[in-house]
């Protein structure tokens, strides 16, 4: 986005004849950024820039097209063969030769754009020679930077398809709450439940399927008239500004830019400046007008404004004091000894400050009584209702309780929110036997069958599962398989619900 907001500046100071020093202030930042951009690797990036430079080439006037090639030339030449030298050191060059190479392309970018600059405006042979030298230093540029991306760009395919993948089972989800959405963080909280392979994303790679699973076609209409609003303020009063906000909604389109608040700063940041270049624009023209004519403006306005940012800021500091207060509390209970009083107090200190944090609740339930823990963990699950982590822990306190019907309803709810987990997978086996043994010891003989029963059940759809995702050879990035733990556990769930003596035989197994 900097590259081509100061690729349009050092056209327009191409464009007219002006001195050395304005012309070199203007490129000065030009064959930083665009080295910056390869060294990146980010091939999203690159297909988004190219685009945005499409759209800023065809948004020039025809006279003042040829001057943003000559000011893109020597910079992405000297750029593209920096990368290379950087990139065949690994990103890792010897201090001094480093900087040596940086200050020569630097040097060179620079010296390259003020000779095709003085060429420009030194007549038409020399407008010849510079256009010549331009398309050479663009051959030049996109040779070296083929050569160097070859590999990056070949290995995008996979990367491709797992995205695609990610995409669709984005848009299954979207389309069980297409209006108002599911609300914030869906994809982060709900994609293991969905996935259809067990890869590896708390992000979906897409800015427009963030937003619409969080907020529905109602939150991409009000984004999208804020987007058109913004262009069009853009288009009339800075259309040099547009490929800048091209490359903003592009990327995010193929990326997670969006989650970061950073990005949409730069977004309201580059619309501010449009809008105060409109401001500028009508100020000049209000000066002409009769004063009489010039609009008022209230001043109840501005006092509601600033009542709206008193509480909006209020709201966002006293919610952000309690997350960090909780924040701080847990990692110190973390630092101190399992099962100290000190550590307990830290820890019910961090669940009043945030209630809302599943791994705070199951913390704090591991330190006191089971009863107490059971209301808990049902209280965060209120708040957290796809929590994995809070389903599993619940099953493991209804398992050491001797309740074998409820610990098999809670693993089978959390295993179906993260069914490619097999480190979840086998724990859920593992205290399904520990329940199963509990009841037959206690002389709930029908009981402990029904339990090693449904831990059966819960063993067959794993295995049946790994076996899936083994024979399809899709990406595996979760490494989900059958373990062997599981296959021992499995087998004693067997023997404990169909053989009557097996909870004597099966004890002795390691």
């Amino acid at each position: 986005m900097y590259a081509l907001e100061r690729l349009a500046a050092a056209a327009r100071a191409i464009a007219r004849p002006l001195s050395a020093g304005r012309l070199i202030a203007a490129a000065l930042p030009l064959m930083p950024a665009q080295a910056a951009l390869l060294l990146s690797e980010s091939r999203g990036a690159w297909l988004a820039t190219g685009c945005a430079a499409v759209a800023a080439f065809a948004l020039q006037r025809r006279g003042a097209r040829l001057p943003l090639l000559l000011a893109t030339a020597a910079p992405l030449a000297c750029a593209a063969w920096l990368y290379r030298q950087l990139a065949a050191a690994q990103l890792a060059p010897a201090p001094v030769p480093g900087l040596l190479a940086l200050a020569g392309a630097w040097a060179a970018a620079l010296l390259g754009t003020l000779l095709l600059c003085r060429l420009w405006h030194s007549g038409a042979h020399a407008r010849a020679a510079a256009l010549t030298a331009t398309v050479l230093a663009g051959i030049a540029a996109a040779t070296v930077a083929v050569a160097s991306t070859a590999d990056r760009m070949a290995a995008g395919v996979g990367t491709g398809l797992s995205r695609l993948q990610m995409w669709r089972d984005a848009l299954k989800l979207w389309t069980e709450a297409a209006w108002l959405g599911h609300g914030g963080e869906t994809w982060r909280n709900m994609f293991r439940a969905i996935q259809s392979s067990p890869y590896v994303g708390g992000e979906v790679h897409n800015g427009f399927l963030d937003l619409a699973l969080d907020t529905g076609v109602i939150g991409l209409m009000l984004i999208a008239g804020w987007f058109f609003s913004t262009l069009r303020t853009m288009w009339r009063y800075a259309p040099q500004l547009l490929p800048s906000v091209i490359v903003f909604v592009l990327h995010g389109a193929m990326d997670f830019d969006w989650s970061f608040t950073f990005n949409w700063m730069l977004f309201i940041w580059l619309g501010g400046w449009a809008l105060s270049s409109s401001t500028l624009q009508e100020s000049v023209a209000d000066k002409k007008r009769s004063r009489f004519l010039r609009p008022l403006s209230p001043w109840p306005q501005g006092i509601l404004t600033g009542l709206f940012v008193m509480f909006w800021l209020g709201g966002t500091v006293w919610l952000a004091g309690q997350q960090v207060a909780a924040e701080q509390q847990y990692r110190l209970a973390m630092s101190k000894n399992t099962g100290s009083a000190e550590r307990k107090a830290l820890l019910t200190a961090a669940y009043k400050f945030n209630p809302y944090r599943p791994d705070i609740a199951i913390s704090l339930s591991r330190t006191i009584p089971a009863g107490k823990a059971d209301s808990i963990l049902v209280q965060s699950l209120s708040f957290s209702p796809v929590s994995p982590q809070l389903y599993g822990e619940l099953g493991r306190l209804a398992a050491q309780s001797g309740r074998g019907e409820s610990a098999g309803n809670y693993f089978e709810q959390g295993l179906a929110q993260n069914r490619f987990d097999a480190s979840s997978q086998s724990q859920a086996l593992y205290w399904m036997e520990q329940a199963s043994r509990m009841e037959l010891a206690s002389g709930y003989a029908e009981r402990g069958r029904q339990t090693a029963a449904a831990g059966v059940r819960i063993y067959e759809r794993y295995r049946q599962l790994a076996e899936k995702v083994a024979s399809e050879k899709d990406r595996n990035d979760r490494r989900f398989e059958l373990g062997e733990d599981a296959l021992r556990y499995g087998d004693n769930l067997r023997l404990l619900a169909f053989d009557p003596l097996a909870s004597e035989v099966t004890r002795k197994i390691p």
